[in-house]
């Protein structure tokens, strides 16, 4: 609410300062005393609601600011000055002369409030204004600001001098020789152009934007000469002295696998509970794709065999901490795999839990077309449930064109059986493009593990809904009681009521969904517990990234694109660490949607959110869902090599910029990505 009341207040700054600007540098001419007055009272009121506007702005600003200083530095550093310093030149050298112009109208009061002192700083404050909203819109400005609040400050002085210069021979030329309005055919003249040069300008400047936004054909995402991260478009695509190529970061090859499993990708039309058809990619013809189970420590090898028709795949085991060659990223850890042909994944799984795998290949398109399944690792002592079920939020595109949401393929409301005083485990896992919450009607129920990782000492919760990002999995768990129990997505309300999952004795009964409005917060809850580091540990690297969306050119075309500290993929900020580097980052969203952080290769600690440190049990996730406005502190132990891609888990953010990497020093990549390559690691 506070940044769309911030963008609504710059663009009214913009309204209001731009129109004062235009009508008090209109040349003074003689009129009559009752149009003389009615000009001035319409100039005084502009610059009255001006001044209204700016504070407007500012009380955003400081609302902003007090939720998080990360918030509100861009428009402090950078957006107020240019606008607020204008606005109090105003005050002292336009509005009196407006006054004396109202009260006493005339020709001599007229050019009077055409002095510099008068006009200057209405044009610089609409240009200030202008500054306010493209900062806010267009040129997300991050920290560091200091290089671009000096850059952007010197404009608006230059600006402001050459305006006062240009200003000045106006009004003595004004107070020497007033003249009388041009004819109506040099006016029009003059308009067209003025709309001409603007046109050929404007033509001129959307052509070069959109040209230089167009992303390379082929690019090595790993950082030259294995030292720091960025976008590179050469650098060397085999391992050097000193350095380790990806190639060799692989899982055991030697040894034979205690789990072989085989994943075929092709197409395949299924039907939706409801009946409705979906044109889908499925592995092994299942949508979700078939669950791969198998033991904490076993070493596993999946084959992946790609039948789709003209399509590239790879697989990406999420939430696995596996070997960097084995993480399944086209063009940054392998080639993709093209139509008939095969790669074979190996690795030995150290963690346990609720994980999946899923396309990496266009990652926006191909998850969501179905190319993706349940991997679940289960620890050496399995705590025993009687049912043990995984459900998947997913939106399905159907064949006649609707986006319809399910749980796995239940689009409609789906019957379950469970006896009562048996343990009942559901994995939720969200595989959709969105934040999705539930509600978990009829019974108490426990939330043993997030992100596949186990919370010490959960406690019974009720009254409380599970906001779940993308990519995120929760496992809830309970005993179920003598009457019906159901699960239901509760974001949309209105379609959720025909859908969710109701479990009773004999399948039967009718359950009114609950809608918690007070969401499950995983920070206080559990017990506490010893961790390898913590807040008050000695971090080696920090890095702060803050979340934005702007409006803009990218790889081409006009459209909405996501930042990483002002910048988006491949200039976004990449991390470079050192083996054994303990690093923290701060996640700040300022934009309009949730970020759903995912880092490939390893789990990071929670150490705060939005300011309050954790005091239930520890908080591992490899998927950190920043809500808006949210402000969340994690760390991790540099201890997996390779180049690991940390992105938003949201698609369709991920392939609009919201993409980094993180690299180890030393290590290099022959792969490369882009629209020539074959490559598509979004």
């Amino acid at each position: 609410m506070l940044l769309n009341a911030d963008m609504q207040a710059a663009a009214l700054n913009v309204l209001i300062w731009t129109t004062a600007a235009l009508c008090a540098g209109r040349w003074p001419v003689e009129r009559s005393r009752r149009r003389g007055r009615a000009r001035a009272v319409t100039l005084l009121a502009l610059v009255g609601i001006g001044m209204l506007v700016v504070l407007m702005r500012i009380t955003t600003v400081t609302l902003m600011g007090r939720e998080a200083w990360l918030f509100a530095v861009d428009r402090v550093a950078v957006a107020l000055p240019a606008l607020a310093v204008p606005a109090a030149a105003a005050l002292v050298g336009t509005l009196p002369r407006l006054v004396t112009w109202v009260r006493r109208p005339s020709l001599e009061t007229r050019i009077a409030a055409f002095a510099p002192t008068a006009v200057v700083p209405l044009q610089t404050g609409a240009l200030g204004a202008l500054v306010g909203l493209w900062t806010a819109l267009f040129t997300v400005l991050a920290p560091p600001l200091l290089g671009p609040a000096l850059l952007i400050h010197s404009a608006v002085v230059l600006f402001a001098a050459l305006a006062w210069f240009c200003q000045t021979r106006r009004w003595l030329a004004a107070r020497s020789r007033p003249r009388r309005r041009a004819s109506r055919p040099v006016r029009a003249l003059r308009a067209v152009a003025a709309v001409t040069a603007v046109a050929v300008a404007g033509t001129a400047t959307v052509n070069l934007a959109a040209a230089s936004s167009k992303l390379p054909d082929s690019m090595s995402m790993a950082p030259a000469d294995g030292a720091a991260g960025g976008h590179h478009d050469g650098g060397e695509s085999a391992a050097a002295g000193g350095t380790t190529s990806v190639t060799a970061l692989t899982g055991p090859r030697d040894e034979r696998p205690d789990r072989r499993f085989t994943l075929v990708a092709a197409e395949k039309t299924v039907r939706l509970a409801s009946g409705r058809t979906v044109r889908a990619w499925a592995f092994d013809g299942q949508l979700p794709g078939p669950t791969l189970r198998v033991r904490q420590g076993q070493l596993v090898e999946v084959t992946v065999r790609n039948e789709l028709p003209g399509a590239n795949v790879a697989v990406h085991w999420h939430g696995v901490d596996v070997p960097n060659a084995e993480d399944g990223v086209p063009g940054v850890t392998q080639n993709a795999i093209r139509p008939g042909g095969t790669h074979v994944y190996r690795f030995r799984p150290d963690e346990s839990g609720t994980h999946w795998y899923h396309s990496h290949q266009q990652t926006s398109v191909q998850q969501m077309k179905g190319l993706f399944g349940a991997l679940i690792i289960d620890p050496p002592k399995p705590a025993p449930v009687d049912h043990d079920w995984y459900l998947a939020m997913h939106s399905w595109k159907t064949e006649d064109g609707a986006t319809v949401p399910a749980l796995g393929l239940a689009d409609r409301l789906e019957r379950r059986r469970a006896a009562p005083g048996e343990r009942v485990r559901l994995r939720l896992l969200n595989s959709d493009r969105l934040t999705h919450e539930f509600s978990l009607t009829g019974t108490s129920f426990r939330v043993t593990a997030l992100d596949g990782n186990a919370v010490r000492g959960p406690t019974p919760v009720s009254d409380r809904k599970l906001a779940i990002g993308a990519g995120g999995r929760y496992d809830v768990e309970f005993v179920m009681p003598d009457r019906p129990v159901r699960l239901t997505e509760i974001q949309d309300f209105v379609g959720a009521r025909d859908r969710g999952l109701l479990i009773s004795a004999d399948g039967r009964g009718e359950v009114t969904p609950d809608l918690p409005s007070r969401e499950f917060d995983p920070t206080p809850y559990g017990t506490p517990a010893p961790t390898p580091f913590g807040p008050g540990s000695r971090f080696t690297r920090t890095k702060t990234m803050v979340f934005d969306n702007e409006i803009g050119f990218y790889d081409g075309r006009f459209r909405v694109t996501w930042t990483v500290n002002g910048m988006a993929f491949p200039d976004a900020p990449n991390l470079t660490v050192r083996e054994g580097d303990l690093v923290r980052l701060r996640f700040a969203n300022r934009s309009h949607f949730d970020h759903p952080m995912h880092l490939h290769g390893h789990h990071v600690l929670v150490l705060s959110r939005n300011g309050r440190p954790v005091t239930g049990s520890p908080v591992w996730l490899d998927t950190v869902n920043v809500r808006v406005g949210e402000v969340w502190e994690v760390a991790f132990r540099a201890d997996n090599p390779g180049i690991w891609m940390d992105h938003c888990h949201i698609g369709d953010h991920a392939v609009l910029g919201m993409m980094m990497h993180l690299s180890y020093e030393n290590v290099t990549s022959p792969y490369r990505v882009g629209r020539a390559t074959g490559n598509r690691a979004e």
